[in-house]
């Protein structure tokens, strides 16, 4: 039987393939910068712990962390010009993890291996935003996949050191908790992937109800994929995010697709969504369809 590792893999290359083009394509004039290693000691349940990092600008003000699929290296994707340039326009360092757990811990009910950052796996990327910066640094992270499970566990675990995050297309998710101080966040998902789109839904719905300042994102007509036109969003979401008091910012209807007072958001807050920016709202109203 085909492993879910295998599965995620066969499942995104598409996407990632798209991706890359249209990078390469939008952006052809930027250098590709220069990637850089890092290994540590892999924690329990973790067959390897390793980083990807890209010196972007001198003195980074925050540091952004992609995060691929199941048991996959970010390598290639601190690679790509368009992420290369937005961390640089935006004073971001530039990070790709490549972290690696036995098949058999990614299950929903496992509890084990780098998915669950509170595990061993969310230290080993502090240790490592440390080891390459010198210094603690806010973090924003980008997880597809299992890069997803990734991304919303240490979202939780360590809301504090989180300034934006996205978690698009995870199999499952744990129930989130109430923080008052939880940072903003995507979920998304394709409509066309259905073992994770539902799931993905009731998870955004879940963090609505506690009041987190969360978005979603439902693409049409899209399996397990992710694509160039929602990669481009979440890059304006984090930049509106980085630019602007997260007090402020705009409300959704993500049903209906209209703007919405904040009280009417504090009213039905699961079908509302949060934009940091309103210049946001019709390119967001274009990707995306419930």
């Amino acid at each position: 039987m085909e492993s879910v590792c295998m599965r995620d893999a066969h499942s995104m290359i598409a996407g990632f393939l798209l991706f890359a083009g249209m990078a390469c394509c939008g952006a052809a004039e930027e250098p590709v910068l220069t990637v850089r290693k890092f290994s540590f000691p892999a924690p329990s349940d973790m067959d390897r712990a390793e980083v990807y990092a890209v010196q972007t600008v001198a003195n980074p003000e925050g540091v952004l962390v992609l995060c691929p699929g199941c048991n996959g290296s970010g390598e290639g994707l601190v690679k790509s010009r368009v992420w290369q340039k937005f961390s640089r326009e935006n004073r971001l360092g530039l990070l790709g993890i490549s972290f690696a757990s036995p098949s058999k811990f990614h299950t929903a009910d496992s509890g084990r291996g780098y998915y669950h950052a509170s595990q061993g796996s969310g230290q080993a990327l502090l240790d490592a935003i440390e080891k390459i910066y010198g210094k603690d640094l806010p973090i924003l992270l980008y997880g597809v996949s299992g890069g997803a499970h990734f991304t919303s566990r240490f979202e939780e675990w360590k809301p504090e050191r989180v300034r934006a995050w996205c978690a698009y297309s995870a199999a499952w998710w744990d129930e989130p908790k109430k923080n008052p101080a939880s940072p903003p966040g995507i979920v998304g998902c394709g409509d066309y992937d259905a073992s994770r789109y539902g799931v993905s839904l009731i998870y955004f719905k879940q963090g609505r109800a506690l009041g987190k300042p969360w978005l979603w994102v439902s693409l049409p007509k899209i399996g397990h994929a992710s694509t160039g036109p929602f990669e481009e969003f979440v890059r304006a979401w984090f930049a509106g995010v980085l630019r602007n008091d997260p007090k402020f910012g705009s409300w959704v209807d993500v049903d209906r697709k209209d703007l919405i007072s904040p009280s009417e958001a504090e009213s039905v807050p699961s079908v509302s969504g949060w934009l940091p920016d309103k210049k946001l709202f019709e390119v967001w109203r274009t990707i995306h369809e419930p």
